[in-house]
């Protein structure tokens, strides 16, 4: 039954991901999510290169899902388990967005400075 519900889930994920995915990259092609990030140096270039590690690896699950959904629904008749790799490869993307919104979740939140009368 847990498996189900987990299987369910990163499916889910996955079909909100066909349409995140490509505007995480718009958002971060156009500068929009660098601008969010502190401005500390070390903030800086962390996110420059996670955020090009996950949206690289989003990006080929993504086509990859793109794919395999179009060759199995493209069969004719002949496929008799149409539509199984779809659900994982859909399920793939939805746990690789899950992971690149954790990231961008982390990497746009706010340290607060500590004050000495505070």
């Amino acid at each position: 039954m847990t498996d189900t519900i987990l299987v369910s889930l990163a499916v889910t994920a996955g079909i909100v991901a066909l349409a995140g995915v490509p505007l995480r990259c718009w958002q971060f092609y156009t500068g929009h999510l660098r601008s969010l990030v502190p401005r500390h140096l070390v903030a800086q270039a962390t996110f420059v290169l996670f955020a090009v590690l996950f949206l690289a690896s989003n990006m080929t699950v993504w086509i990859y899902a793109l794919f395999v959904s179009y060759r199995d629904f493209s069969c004719s008749g002949a496929c008799e388990h149409a539509g199984v790799a779809s659900a994982a490869a859909v399920g793939l993307l939805g746990c690789a967005y899950i992971l690149l919104e954790g990231f961008l979740l982390t990497a746009r939140r706010r340290i607060r400075s500590v004050t000495s009368d505070g």
